[in-house]
């Protein structure tokens, strides 16, 4: 493999392929993307930091990440991927929030 390789969970669009990840926004979906922990719950800790949305437990938010399955276009969706490289790979969390913002997405996840 020539380097990481991330693909978007929401819509199967390559966001990434042979560079380093970084957070950004899919093209093929708009949704914007953070993360590159090591577990999830470190991917989710550290797209809520990027993000700066504050106040919700990455455990219990990387954990339900994996419980839902996103609904379609264009309503708000959430999903946790990891990256395609030769080494240990990463986490990254996926956010299509629609009308609203992230945290507002992120906390809706929470509550169905």
């Amino acid at each position: 493999m020539a380097g990481p390789r991330l693909v978007c969970p929401l819509c199967g669009t390559a966001v990434v392929d042979g560079a380093e990840p970084a957070p950004g926004a899919c093209a093929g979906c708009g949704a914007l993307y953070a993360g590159g922990g090591e577990s999830p719950p470190a991917a989710v800790a550290a797209a809520l930091a990027h993000w700066a949305v504050e106040g919700l437990a990455p455990d219990a938010l990387a954990l339900r990440l994996f419980e839902v399955d996103p609904p379609p276009a264009p309503a708000p969706a959430a999903a946790i991927t990891s990256d395609q490289r030769d080494a240990f790979y990463l986490w990254w969390v996926f956010v299509r929030p629609g009308d609203g913002d992230v945290a507002a997405a992120l906390e809706g996840l929470l509550d169905r």
